[in-house]
């Protein structure tokens, strides 16, 4: 998940404002969510230059790090000017591709009727672009992507001239052109290469640390009850990556369990588990917990959004210590 590379921590990259819509409509549903997901539900690409068919008006995206649970895909442009007449075209999204050293056109993925006059609500125009998904990647990837319109006669329009006239296709700009890719349903967990597995590690066990670390801070000599605390990102090393939260709470369970504490909960267990609870001492645990939604710069400065689970309980209560011996 967030890698933290002491030796070589680029400066802070300042993330797409279309993500930063995403991710406050993603945190205000978390409290929402029970946390039975975890791992990455939106990973974006910024454009780039250089490659060999470049042409002005068409758009590139490396792919390279593209996670295997992507499944939908969006193209996002800002719309930067505007019409005086309520002239309307019809634009439809090519994807380009290389194989065999020759570039290849895709048939029309999307089609959206544009009035020229006006802009989107969001001041972005929103292709959806997921037939280009690669089902694989397992080398450098490069995506294009080329707009052709039509006016309202049907013929067609000088489309890289029109691209670069509505579009803010600058790629050192803040707006710049941007692929947002999805995992709209929980899956299971694919197995990654092993960097990129290494590198969603380390970052969960970071945050996880913080939380385990004020736990055994807390007092101990107090009936089991719910505790809160305030983590300043800015004070970790973690906020040389994550851009959003700047801050969140943790809380946890904590204190001294009695066996009359543990017996109440007793009636919920299968019989199974009262035949294995026999004398453990109960235990302070979680009843329910709840997931914590990061926004973060990656090793490669693409902004993602990820799920961390298990990051706040919302509950606490007594019971027997028996998932040892359950799961031994």
């Amino acid at each position: 998940m967030l890698h933290i590379n002491k030796l070589s921590v680029p400066q802070q990259a300042k993330p797409h404002p279309y993500m930063k819509q995403i991710y406050h409509l993603l945190s205000t549903q978390e409290s929402k969510q029970r946390s039975d997901s975890d791992g990455t539900l939106v990973q974006s690409f910024r454009s780039v230059q250089g490659t060999k068919y470049s042409k002005p008006g068409w758009i590139w995206f490396n792919l390279s790090y593209l996670q295997p649970s992507m499944t939908v895909a969006e193209l996002i442009l800002l719309r930067k000017t505007l019409h005086p007449e309520p002239l309307t075209v019809t634009v439809a999204v090519h994807s380009l591709s290389f194989g065999a050293g020759n570039l290849s056109v895709s048939s029309p993925l999307t089609e959206h009727l544009l009035t020229l006059d006006q802009l989107p609500p969001s001041g972005y125009d929103v292709f959806n672009v997921t037939a280009s998904l690669p089902h694989q990647v397992h080398e450098p990837h490069i995506l294009g992507f080329q707009l052709r319109f039509r006016d309202e006669s049907g013929s067609l329009v000088l489309h890289e001239a029109l691209t670069q006239s509505l579009y803010c296709l600058n790629t050192s700009s803040l707006s710049q052109p941007l692929l947002v890719t999805y995992k709209v349903k929980p899956t299971e967990r694919q197995v990654f290469e092993r960097r990129q597995r290494q590198y969603c590690r380390e970052s969960t066990q970071q945050i996880k640390q913080y939380s385990q670390l004020r736990q055994q801070r807390s007092t101990n000599d107090t009936a089991c009850k719910l505790y809160e605390r305030l983590i300043d990102i800015h004070k970790t090393e973690l906020g040389q990556w994550i851009l959003q939260p700047t801050a969140f709470n943790i809380s946890f369970c904590r204190g001294l369990c009695t066996k009359e504490q543990a017996k109440l909960s007793l009636a919920d267990q299968t019989p199974k588990e009262k035949h294995l609870e026999n004398d453990k001492r109960p235990h302070c645990s979680s009843q329910e917990t709840s997931p914590l939604t990061v926004m973060y710069r990656s090793a490669t400065n693409d902004i993602i959004i990820k799920q961390l689970r298990d990051i706040r309980a919302q509950s606490c209560v007594c019971s027997p210590n028996i998932r040892s011996s359950i799961n031994g």
